[in-house]
């Protein structure tokens, strides 16, 4: 029987149904048909409900379809009808299953006493559906499931009809397409029917299905066009047709050139966001490197701070605020976020820096144990492992073409960084404690004897560079999860950033960042993660050889003479 002589006959089986009985109680007839144990009973009532296409018996009809749909004498509503849940044991051993309502949704059954109704399965009769039946159930499933309410759901199900679905969903699909309101997923669905319509018998619609899919830029469309041109043993092509073929072949090279394409824009972005991130990480250290000559071996840890002061408002704020805005906690924790690891840097500053100034090597050893201490600290506090929830707004991601789905929470990376870089411009350039911060790195000396408290500007400093590395953290929890030696991944990352932009050099930090974030992400595919890593360290060192003041070199009076 083919689809529209099926659909006809659960359309013929629906009007008797609505003629012999009123709207108000179209819904209980087909229930207790069902409950009536009789096939052609049954048969009727799938029909019926299958030729509606309403939404609110998709609980009902899965469950007939995966074979759960039981009747219950102890149950008045609904003629009885009852989807079983996972099988359990009780106190006696014997074996019971959880119950719950089959219309309009699926809700646990509750008792007298408040509690989940439980049964033996003895005490229950299964509405038996076999083959005949469970091919009236697919069409509705299949599309209820490409006009689902969930987009996933509707993107998971355009998908699957594509690589398994046969020609008698082509009306189904097509039908879908019409009220499909998402692009992506419409897109995603045309692929999906030119891929069934390849296998029809008609040359003319096999070929306009391989333009329709050339058309469509689709990579799922490479391996069945790839499919579609292979040779058999005997010499013979899966597709009988040679204009049909000499169109696949223009088609798949198409796709590949443009496949191709997309991958180096994906790979840019990715490389991109990479930057971004050892960019926020890297800013604060240049500014301590370059302002103090320290080398901060524990500020990576101050990144760990700001991302666990994000994880604990987040469930301050999950605590107190109502759900709907509980996503306010991401905003919220920014501010606190650079003021709780600036505090922390401003004190360690105070208590252990100041006193190991023009010690490199003390200075070194120094931070490397606070970072030890500040990683058990957070591991003893928190644990090994924690998480942020993403926000609903960067959840999900920009779709710019078929291949290439740009996240949101890597564009809002990137324009935090483009946003700090703006601020520290604005703070070196247009403000005295810049001034003074710019004067004191080129000339510490000749800046105390003009009045420039040089201490406590390299207080501020530290306090500045450890708050914009506690910004970072807040950003990392959009990609990551929280743990306590978070901040190890990227601290020779952001020392590398450093000196290959040039100490104390913002422009060259900024410039170094981005480069190492994307040649990272070019050589991965090229070598893998780890040998791309080695090369990328080697190509550095080579470099530093030919300019060892990096990128953008000081320029100062010393350099001057």
């Amino acid at each position: 029987m083919g689809l529209k002589s099926m659909i006809g006959s659960m359309m013929a089986v629906w009007l008797i149904a609505v003629g012999a009985v009123g709207a108000d109680e179209w819904d209980e007839v087909p229930m207790e048909r069902l409950a009536s144990g009789d096939d052609a009973q049954i048969k009727a009532a799938v029909g019926a409900m299958g030729a509606r296409f309403d939404q609110a018996h998709y609980v009902l009809m899965q469950g007939l379809f995966n074979g759960e749909v039981y009747r219950w004498d102890g149950r008045e509503e609904q003629a009885g009808l009852v989807i079983i849940g996972e099988e359990e044991t009780d106190d006696y051993g014997d074996s019971i299953v959880p119950l719950y309502t089959v219309y309009p949704k699926r809700r646990a059954i509750v008792g007298k006493d408040g509690n989940l109704v439980k049964v033996s399965l003895y005490d229950l009769q299964e509405v038996e559906t076999g083959r005949a039946i469970r091919a009236l159930i697919q069409p509705y499933l299949l599309q209820m499931d490409l006009s689902h309410p969930d987009a996933d759901k509707r993107r998971i199900a355009a998908e699957n009809i594509g690589n398994r679905g046969s020609a008698a969903q082509i009306e189904v699909l097509r039908h879908s397409i019409e009220t499909e309101t998402d692009d992506a997923i419409a897109r995603l669905k045309r692929v999906s029917l030119a891929k069934l319509q390849l296998a029809d018998d008609a040359a003319d619609v096999r070929l306009e299905a391989v333009d329709q899919l050339q058309e469509l830029s689709s990579p799922l469309a490479i391996p069945v066009l790839k499919a579609l041109l292979r040779e058999g043993e005997s010499g013979v092509f899966a597709e009988p047709d040679a204009g049909v073929r000499a169109r696949a072949v223009t088609a798949l090279q198409s796709l590949q050139r443009f496949s191709s394409f997309m991958q180096v824009v994906q790979t840019a972005f990715i490389g991109l966001s990479l930057g971004s991130i050892l960019v926020l990480m890297s800013l604060g250290l240049a500014i301590i490197y370059g302002q103090m000559g320290v080398i901060n071996m524990a500020h990576g840890e101050f990144m760990m701070i700001g991302a666990y002061t994000t994880f604990v408002v987040q469930n301050i704020c999950v605590a107190v605020l109502p759900p709907t805005y509980s996503d306010l906690f991401f905003a919220f924790s920014l501010p606190l976020a650079f003021l709780v690891a600036g505090g922390c840097g401003l004190l360690l500053e105070a208590l252990v820096i100041r006193r190991l100034y023009s010690r490199p090597l003390e200075s070194l050893l120094a931070t490397w144990g606070i970072s030890l201490i500040f990683i058990q600290s957070a591991r003893s506090i928190f644990g090994d492992l924690t998480a942020v929830k993403l926000p609903q707004l960067l959840q999900g991601g920009w779709e710019m073409s078929p291949q290439v789905i740009l996240p949101y929470n890597r564009i809002f990376i990137m324009g935090l960084a483009i946003a700090i870089v703006g601020a520290l411009m604005a703070l070196f350039f247009r403000t005295r404690f810049g001034l003074r911060l710019r004067a004191t790195t080129q000339n510490r000396s000749m800046s105390a004897c003009v009045g420039v408290r040089v201490r406590r500007v390299d207080a501020m400093a530290f306090m500045l560079g450890t708050g914009i590395a506690g910004v970072a953290g807040w950003a990392m929890t959009l990609v990551g999860n929280v743990v306590p030696n978070m901040g190890q991944t990227y601290i020779v990352d952001s020392f590398l950033v450093v000196v290959t932009g040039g100490v104390g050099k913002l422009l060259g930090t900024i410039s170094a960042g981005l480069g190492i974030g994307i040649f990272n992400k070019l050589l991965e595919p090229l070598f893998e993660a780890v040998y791309g890593k080695v090369i990328l360290l080697g190509l550095i060192i080579l470099f530093l050889q030919s300019r060892p003041t990096g990128l953008f070199p000081a320029r100062g009076r010393g350099e001057e003479l």
